[in-house]
Protein backbone atom coordinates (compact mmCIF):
# COMPACT_ATOMS: atom_id res chain seq x y z
CA UNK A 1 0.00 0.00 0.00
CA UNK A 2 2.82 2.41 0.87
CA UNK A 3 4.49 1.58 -2.44
CA UNK A 4 1.31 2.39 -4.36
CA UNK A 5 0.96 5.57 -2.34
CA UNK A 6 4.50 6.61 -3.26
CA UNK A 7 3.82 5.98 -6.95
CA UNK A 8 0.60 7.96 -6.73
CA UNK A 9 2.32 10.96 -5.20
CA UNK A 10 5.09 10.82 -7.79
CA UNK A 11 2.56 10.86 -10.58
CA UNK A 12 0.71 13.76 -9.02
CA UNK A 13 3.91 15.76 -8.81
CA UNK A 14 4.45 15.40 -12.55
CA UNK A 15 0.92 16.38 -13.56
CA UNK A 16 -0.59 19.77 -14.16
CA UNK A 17 -2.57 19.52 -10.93
CA UNK A 18 0.22 21.60 -9.48
CA UNK A 19 -0.26 24.17 -12.18
CA UNK A 20 -3.83 24.71 -11.02
CA UNK A 21 -2.73 26.19 -7.69
CA UNK A 22 -3.58 23.28 -5.38
CA UNK A 23 -0.03 22.09 -4.69
CA UNK A 24 -0.47 23.10 -1.05
CA UNK A 25 -3.20 20.49 -0.60
CA UNK A 26 -1.02 17.81 -2.13
CA UNK A 27 1.89 18.77 0.11
CA UNK A 28 -0.33 18.58 3.20
CA UNK A 29 -1.40 15.04 2.27
CA UNK A 30 2.21 14.02 1.64
CA UNK A 31 3.20 15.49 5.01
CA UNK A 32 0.31 13.58 6.65
CA UNK A 33 -1.30 16.83 7.80
CA UNK A 34 -4.73 15.54 6.92
CA UNK A 35 -6.83 17.79 9.13
CA UNK A 36 -5.03 20.85 7.82
CA UNK A 37 -5.69 19.63 4.28
CA UNK A 38 -9.39 19.28 5.05
CA UNK A 39 -9.53 22.76 6.53
CA UNK A 40 -7.79 24.32 3.53
CA UNK A 41 -9.82 22.34 0.97
CA UNK A 42 -13.12 23.33 2.59
CA UNK A 43 -12.09 26.96 2.25
CA UNK A 44 -11.66 26.44 -1.49
CA UNK A 45 -15.09 24.81 -1.79
CA UNK A 46 -16.69 27.77 0.00
CA UNK A 47 -14.91 30.45 -2.01
CA UNK A 48 -16.98 31.84 -4.90
CA UNK A 49 -13.92 31.82 -7.18
CA UNK A 50 -12.96 28.19 -6.55
CA UNK A 51 -16.11 26.39 -5.34
CA UNK A 52 -16.69 24.87 -8.77
CA UNK A 53 -13.16 23.50 -9.08
CA UNK A 54 -13.03 19.69 -8.80
CA UNK A 55 -9.56 19.29 -7.28
CA UNK A 56 -10.30 20.37 -3.66
CA UNK A 57 -12.92 17.63 -3.44
CA UNK A 58 -10.36 15.06 -4.57
CA UNK A 59 -7.92 16.18 -1.90
CA UNK A 60 -10.65 16.11 0.75
CA UNK A 61 -11.37 12.55 -0.31
CA UNK A 62 -7.68 11.73 -0.14
CA UNK A 63 -7.31 13.23 3.34
CA UNK A 64 -10.31 11.34 4.68
CA UNK A 65 -9.10 8.11 3.10
CA UNK A 66 -5.65 8.45 4.69
CA UNK A 67 -7.30 9.19 8.04
CA UNK A 68 -9.31 5.96 7.72
CA UNK A 69 -6.02 4.10 7.19
CA UNK A 70 -4.05 5.97 9.84
CA UNK A 71 -2.09 4.19 12.56
CA UNK A 72 -3.21 6.94 14.92
CA UNK A 73 -6.23 5.57 16.85
CA UNK A 74 -7.11 9.00 18.21
CA UNK A 75 -7.30 10.44 14.70
CA UNK A 76 -9.45 7.53 13.51
CA UNK A 77 -11.73 7.92 16.54
CA UNK A 78 -12.09 11.62 15.79
CA UNK A 79 -13.30 10.79 12.27
CA UNK A 80 -15.19 7.48 12.61
CA UNK A 81 -16.85 7.92 9.20
CA UNK A 82 -13.65 8.88 7.37
CA UNK A 83 -13.86 6.00 4.86
CA UNK A 84 -17.43 6.91 3.94
CA UNK A 85 -16.54 10.59 3.69
CA UNK A 86 -13.66 9.69 1.40
CA UNK A 87 -15.87 8.02 -1.16
CA UNK A 88 -18.59 10.69 -0.84
CA UNK A 89 -16.13 13.45 -1.68
CA UNK A 90 -14.69 11.36 -4.48
CA UNK A 91 -18.16 11.19 -6.01
CA UNK A 92 -18.42 14.98 -5.66
CA UNK A 93 -15.06 15.36 -7.39
CA UNK A 94 -16.19 13.24 -10.34
CA UNK A 95 -19.44 15.19 -10.65
CA UNK A 96 -17.58 18.51 -10.55
CA UNK A 97 -15.15 17.28 -13.21
CA UNK A 98 -17.87 17.25 -15.86
CA UNK A 99 -15.47 17.27 -18.81
CA UNK A 100 -13.18 14.61 -17.31
CA UNK A 101 -10.30 17.07 -17.32
CA UNK A 102 -8.73 15.98 -14.04
CA UNK A 103 -9.95 12.46 -13.32
CA UNK A 104 -7.05 10.83 -15.15
CA UNK A 105 -4.61 12.46 -12.78
CA UNK A 106 -6.28 10.82 -9.77
CA UNK A 107 -6.85 7.34 -11.23
CA UNK A 108 -4.35 5.58 -8.97
CA UNK A 109 -6.01 7.05 -5.91
CA UNK A 110 -9.47 6.17 -7.26
CA UNK A 111 -8.27 2.60 -7.68
CA UNK A 112 -7.18 2.49 -4.03
CA UNK A 113 -10.57 3.72 -2.90
CA UNK A 114 -12.35 1.29 -5.21
CA UNK A 115 -10.43 -1.71 -3.84
CA UNK A 116 -11.14 -0.68 -0.24
CA UNK A 117 -14.81 -0.05 -1.01
CA UNK A 118 -15.30 -3.45 -2.64
CA UNK A 119 -13.63 -5.12 0.34
CA UNK A 120 -15.98 -3.33 2.74
CA UNK A 121 -19.02 -4.10 0.58
CA UNK A 122 -18.11 -7.78 0.52
CA UNK A 123 -17.83 -7.81 4.29
CA UNK A 124 -21.33 -6.37 4.55
CA UNK A 125 -22.61 -8.95 2.06
CA UNK A 126 -21.07 -11.77 4.10
CA UNK A 127 -23.00 -10.43 7.09
CA UNK A 128 -26.24 -10.16 5.05
CA UNK A 129 -26.15 -6.36 5.37
CA UNK A 130 -27.22 -5.80 1.79
CA UNK A 131 -28.50 -2.27 2.27
CA UNK A 132 -24.98 -1.22 3.19
CA UNK A 133 -23.32 -3.18 0.39
CA UNK A 134 -25.78 -1.74 -2.12
CA UNK A 135 -24.96 1.78 -0.94
CA UNK A 136 -21.24 1.21 -1.45
CA UNK A 137 -21.69 -0.26 -4.92
CA UNK A 138 -23.90 2.70 -5.78
CA UNK A 139 -21.01 4.99 -4.90
CA UNK A 140 -18.82 3.01 -7.30
CA UNK A 141 -21.33 3.37 -10.14
CA UNK A 142 -21.50 7.09 -9.37
CA UNK A 143 -17.72 7.33 -9.63
CA UNK A 144 -17.67 5.40 -12.89
CA UNK A 145 -20.97 4.76 -14.66
CA UNK A 146 -19.12 2.43 -17.04
CA UNK A 147 -18.12 -0.05 -14.34
CA UNK A 148 -20.04 -3.25 -15.21
CA UNK A 149 -18.89 -5.19 -12.16
CA UNK A 150 -20.14 -2.47 -9.82
CA UNK A 151 -23.51 -2.46 -11.60
CA UNK A 152 -23.74 -6.24 -11.33
CA UNK A 153 -22.93 -6.26 -7.64
CA UNK A 154 -25.27 -3.36 -7.02
CA UNK A 155 -27.95 -5.46 -8.67
CA UNK A 156 -26.99 -8.47 -6.58
CA UNK A 157 -27.42 -6.49 -3.38
CA UNK A 158 -30.73 -5.09 -4.59
CA UNK A 159 -31.98 -8.57 -5.42
CA UNK A 160 -31.04 -9.81 -1.97
CA UNK A 161 -32.93 -6.83 -0.54
CA UNK A 162 -36.00 -8.04 -2.49
CA UNK A 163 -35.80 -4.96 -4.74
CA UNK A 164 -36.06 -7.09 -7.85
CA UNK A 165 -37.11 -4.29 -10.19
CA UNK A 166 -34.09 -2.20 -9.20
CA UNK A 167 -31.84 -5.24 -9.50
CA UNK A 168 -32.96 -5.90 -13.05
CA UNK A 169 -32.36 -2.27 -13.99
CA UNK A 170 -28.84 -2.47 -12.57
CA UNK A 171 -28.15 -5.70 -14.46
CA UNK A 172 -29.48 -4.14 -17.66
CA UNK A 173 -27.06 -1.26 -17.20
CA UNK A 174 -24.18 -3.69 -16.66
CA UNK A 175 -25.11 -5.50 -19.89
CA UNK A 176 -25.34 -2.21 -21.78
CA UNK A 177 -21.89 -1.14 -20.61
CA UNK A 178 -20.36 -4.50 -21.53
CA UNK A 179 -21.98 -4.50 -24.96
CA UNK A 180 -20.68 -1.00 -25.67
CA UNK A 181 -17.20 -1.14 -24.15
CA UNK A 182 -16.20 -4.67 -23.22
CA UNK A 183 -13.39 -4.45 -20.68
CA UNK A 184 -10.89 -2.43 -22.70
CA UNK A 185 -11.25 0.73 -20.60
CA UNK A 186 -11.40 -0.93 -17.19
CA UNK A 187 -8.74 -0.73 -14.53
CA UNK A 188 -7.37 -4.06 -13.28
CA UNK A 189 -9.41 -3.98 -10.07
CA UNK A 190 -12.55 -3.35 -12.11
CA UNK A 191 -11.82 -6.45 -14.20
CA UNK A 192 -11.38 -8.45 -10.99
CA UNK A 193 -14.67 -7.08 -9.69
CA UNK A 194 -16.42 -8.00 -12.93
CA UNK A 195 -15.21 -11.60 -12.74
CA UNK A 196 -16.35 -11.92 -9.13
CA UNK A 197 -19.68 -10.30 -9.96
CA UNK A 198 -20.41 -12.57 -12.91
CA UNK A 199 -19.60 -15.67 -10.86
CA UNK A 200 -21.63 -14.48 -7.86
CA UNK A 201 -24.67 -13.49 -9.90
CA UNK A 202 -24.58 -16.55 -12.15
CA UNK A 203 -24.47 -18.92 -9.21
CA UNK A 204 -27.32 -17.07 -7.51
CA UNK A 205 -29.48 -16.97 -10.65
CA UNK A 206 -28.87 -20.66 -11.27
CA UNK A 207 -29.86 -21.56 -7.72
CA UNK A 208 -33.18 -19.65 -7.91
CA UNK A 209 -34.11 -21.26 -11.22
CA UNK A 210 -33.15 -18.41 -13.57
CA UNK A 211 -30.78 -20.78 -15.30
CA UNK A 212 -30.79 -19.30 -18.79
CA UNK A 213 -29.95 -15.87 -17.37
CA UNK A 214 -27.08 -17.44 -15.45
CA UNK A 215 -25.77 -19.09 -18.61
CA UNK A 216 -26.14 -15.88 -20.61
CA UNK A 217 -23.94 -13.92 -18.21
CA UNK A 218 -21.26 -16.56 -18.31
CA UNK A 219 -21.39 -16.77 -22.09
CA UNK A 220 -21.26 -12.99 -22.42
CA UNK A 221 -18.02 -12.79 -20.43
CA UNK A 222 -16.35 -16.07 -21.41
CA UNK A 223 -13.95 -14.36 -23.81
CA UNK A 224 -12.64 -12.17 -20.98
CA UNK A 225 -12.06 -14.92 -18.41
CA UNK A 226 -11.75 -18.21 -20.29
CA UNK A 227 -8.17 -18.62 -19.04
CA UNK A 228 -9.22 -18.11 -15.42
CA UNK A 229 -9.53 -21.37 -13.48
CA UNK A 230 -12.29 -20.26 -11.10
CA UNK A 231 -14.39 -18.85 -13.93
CA UNK A 232 -13.87 -21.98 -16.03
CA UNK A 233 -15.06 -24.23 -13.19
CA UNK A 234 -18.25 -22.21 -12.72
CA UNK A 235 -18.76 -21.99 -16.47
CA UNK A 236 -18.43 -25.76 -16.82
CA UNK A 237 -20.82 -26.48 -13.97
CA UNK A 238 -23.55 -24.14 -15.25
CA UNK A 239 -23.13 -23.93 -19.01
CA UNK A 240 -21.61 -27.34 -19.51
Amino acid sequence: MKYLYTITIALFTMTNVLAQGYEELLELVVDEKYERCLYKAIKYTENDKTKKDPEPYAYMSMAFFRISQSDDPDLRDKYPKAAKEAIKYLVKFVKKDKEGEFIGEFQDFISEVRVATVSEAEQHSDEDKYTKSKGLYKYLTDIDENDPGAWLMRGHSEWMMKSKKDAKLSWEQAKKVLDQNGIRNLRSEQVDLLKMAVIRNSEMLYEIGEREDARNWLRATESFFKEDKEFSIVYGSIVG
